[in-house]
């Protein structure tokens, strides 16, 4: 599926995999959550960020102990997160709002035991836009490689802010969004095996009104989809929503996409209900297009986008 070129192993200039990478540098608390080990600068504008992918992660692999697409998601994310501070000098408490995030990687390695665990994320930096000396908006391209070889492609678009900018922004929910979420009541969770998960509290997902319809839930108190306070609900979770959603519409057929397309044009809000879609399209070739809308106040507010080969589910 990809261009397989050896390139010579790049020493990074942080951190090796035995020390860690500073929690705030990928806007996460927990260390175990934290995925680089180290980054370089190639040039201007291009990094290579080296990471460790955990043997054992729940919220990132399945009953099977095979990886799930979100950690790729994850990987990319914090990889371009680290870029940001790191090399282009954006302070720490600089919000990103991420607009898209997209992966293609061959989906047979992401199963056990084979999947590899070290790889590394080179990171070019294009469409850079600076406000006052400090970055403000940019577009990120990352290609994939596990022992110097081509292993899947990803990238995404995000704007900075900075957190007197992101407070005006969103008016007061900075301060009473988090304590709202705390208090609310959660619905039920579905089943955690019906959606592949082994424990309620990662559930993301509630019963609907109809077929192919469910309502989004997130339980706030759990550390692994909300590490800190935050004033909405993170790409991450919607991710893990769309991910289960997948599970539901596939049955016990196997959900291996090859691609994965996170497109966000709105903030989903803890205090409406957000109501979550599958539309499933399978193609003459045996390939197939799942696409998981999110609906709140009667709009759009994300899609996610898997695609698969034949075989793949």
């Amino acid at each position: 599926m990809f261009p397989v070129r050896p390139v010579a192993p790049v020493r990074p200039h942080i951190l090796p995999p035995a020390t860690a990478v500073d929690t705030r540098l990928v806007h996460r608390t927990d260390r175990k959550d934290v995925l680089p080990t180290g980054i370089t600068k190639l040039d201007e504008g291009h990094y290579t960020v080296f990471t460790q992918w955990p043997a054992d992660h729940r919220r990132f692999t399945d009953q099977d102990g095979n990886f799930l697409p979100s950690l790729v998601i994850e990987s990319i994310r914090q990889a371009v997160i680290l870029v940001a501070h790191d090399g282009l000098g954006v302070p720490l408490g600089h919000q990103f709002l991420v607009s898209t995030a997209h992966h293609r990687i061959d989906p047979a390695l992401l199963l056990a035991p084979g999947a590899p665990d070290r790889l590394e994320l080179d990171v070019s930096v294009h469409d850079l836009k600076h406000r006052r000396g400090i970055p403000s908006a940019l577009e990120a391209r990352v290609v994939i490689r596990a022992d110097g070889e081509i292993i899947g492609t990803g990238g995404g678009e995000c704007s900075v802010m900075t957190p007197e900018v992101y407070r005006r922004l969103r008016r007061g929910r900075t301060e009473t969004a988090w304590p709202a979420a705390l208090a609310a009541p959660l619905p039920a969770p579905l089943p955690p095996h019906s959606v592949g998960r082994t424990h309620a509290c990662d559930v993301a997902l509630s019963a609907g009104d109809a077929p192919g319809e469910w309502l989004l839930r997130a339980d706030v108190s759990n550390p692994l989809m909300f590490d800190h306070p935050n004033d909405h609900m993170p790409a991450m979770v919607l991710l893990d929503a769309a991910q289960q959603a997948a599970h539901l519409t596939f049955g016990p057929r196997p959900f291996r996409p090859f691609s994965c397309v996170v497109s966000c044009s709105r903030y989903v809000e803890f205090d409406a209900p957000c109501t979550v879609r599958t539309d499933l399209t399978e193609e003459t070739d045996g390939g197939w297009t799942l696409s998981v809308t999110g609906h709140q106040g009667g709009e759009q507010v994300f899609e996610i986008l898997f695609r698969g080969s034949a075989g793949t589910r």
